[in-house]
């Protein structure tokens, strides 16, 4: 099965995101001109969802860099703002508490109001590691695995690299059903989608999937 998507052109200098490698790929970038909904202009940009008590359909690039998104209390994903908390205390034990809500406020902001929609099947929040979000490398298949493998075992690194919400995964099926080709983008998705992030300190990969 396979959900559809959309042809994209891509812009030669995307904007730089913190923690999203990609975007005009992976996200849901259209290179094309439209209305954005936050500042007026026409521009390529981004389409929904975007999650918020506003209609937001359409945000131009500038403007989701630039965190506008706040301004209509809208937001692109979810961050896992406790999770972060938490791994921040423990590595700052010498900081205050407020200091520690801080850090973590600013990171989940920057995921949630100024990163590209991560296309997904399902919902889930956005992986941590080292008190920090993770960059969004890809989606993933059988070859990417293999190759990030140090002996080219991609089954071995899938069971190895998934994010601590996945660890009860059958990963036979998983590895099973992952798709066989190397995805360039969204306009093939297959049932089964396959996730691969990054620690942008240690430089750990983390893999989350889901399925339609």
């Amino acid at each position: 099965m396979i959900r559809a998507g959309r042809d994209k052109a891509t812009n030669a200098n995307p904007t730089e995101f913190r923690y999203f490698r990609d975007p005009h790929a992976f996200s849901t970038y259209s290179a094309n001109p439209e209305k954005c909904d936050l500042c007026g202009q026409t521009r390529p940009g981004y389409d929904g969802p975007f999650y918020g008590p506003q209609d937001v359909d359409r945000v131009c690039e500038p403007c989701l860099a630039t965190g506008r998104l706040l301004d209509v209390e809208a937001s692109a994903n979810e961050g896992d703002l406790t999770r972060v908390r938490e791994q921040l205390a423990q590595l700052h034990p010498d900081l205050a508490g407020d200091q520690v809500d801080a850090m973590a406020q600013e990171r989940t902001v920057e995921v949630e109001a100024r990163t590209p929609h991560l296309v997904t099947w399902q919902s889930f929040f956005w992986p941590v590691h080292c008190s920090d979000y993770c960059c969004f490398l890809r989606e993933a298949g059988k070859p990417d695995l293999r190759k990030l493998a140090p002996d080219r075992n991609g089954h071995g690194f899938l069971l190895a690299h998934l994010y601590a919400e996945d660890e009860d995964t059958d990963v036979d099926y998983l590895w099973d059903q992952l798709r066989p080709d190397s995805p360039t983008g969204q306009s093939e998705s297959y049932t089964v989608g396959v996730y691969l992030f990054q620690c942008l300190h240690c430089q750990e990969h983390v893999i989350l999937w889901d399925s339609d």
